[in-house]
């Protein structure tokens, strides 16, 4: 391709048929705290559920899109970059209307700086969806449930023991109070207690390990 058939591209076209082919979109936004968009591809729409006219429009804000957690380290990464004349990279969480949580990754910088002012008036930058960490997220919100449902158990079992350790002091002292008569079953009773003492190690050790896992699934 020469570069007299490079400069008759469409651009607009060029850029709608790029946008068709990523999950996600390109941007130009204002360097506010609201990141309001000025321009979006076409993909905002499939990965936000949102009308990308109307948002730009209304200059409706995109921060609110993004998940309160994630907001300071996506305003932390862009003004680190702007300070350093550099680009950001970021992944984050933004907000679909059905779809609950997305991971994406974006990467931007800032535009050329007024000559006069110095200030930085646009952020240019491509949001992409990480689909396979959205993913992940999905399979680790499963564990964390899982992890909190044997927790659960856990203490049901803990409460099970706690009552047969009382049932064997109970029984101790009716073998006591029965004397030879009851030495068999102060014998249930010691085996009752051993089975306590033994279940109670056993589910201490459970306890560490279901602690470990809930650490690892927690995002």
């Amino acid at each position: 391709m020469t570069t007299a058939q490079a400069g008759a591209i469409d651009l607009d076209a060029f850029m709608r048929s790029i946008g068709a082919r990523i999950d996600g979109f390109f941007y130009r936004g204002l360097n506010a705290d609201d990141y309001a968009m000025l321009w979006v591809s076409d993909g905002f729409e499939g990965l936000t559920e949102r009308d990308p006219a109307d948002f730009v429009r209304n200059r409706r804000s995109f921060a609110d899109l993004i998940h309160p957690d994630d907001l300071p380290v996506v305003n932390d990464a862009v003004a680190a970059a702007l300070e350093a004349n550099a680009r950001w990279q970021v992944m984050y969480r933004i907000r679909s209307k059905t779809q609950g949580w997305r991971f994406v990754h974006e990467t931007g910088g800032g535009s050329t700086p007024d000559p006069e002012t110095g200030e930085v008036r646009y952020l240019d930058g491509v949001i992409l969806e990480a689909e396979r960490v959205t993913a992940l997220a999905e399979k680790l919100t499963l564990g964390k449930q899982a992890v909190a449902a044997v927790d659960g158990s856990i203490e049901a079992v803990y409460s099970s023991l706690r009552m047969l350790r009382l049932l064997a002091l109970n029984a101790r002292i009716e073998a006591a109070h029965a004397r030879q008569y009851g030495a068999g079953f102060g014998v249930v009773a010691r085996e009752m207690a051993t089975l306590a003492d033994n279940g109670e190690t056993a589910i201490r050790a459970m306890g560490d390990e279901i602690a470990r896992l809930r650490a690892a699934v927690t995002l």
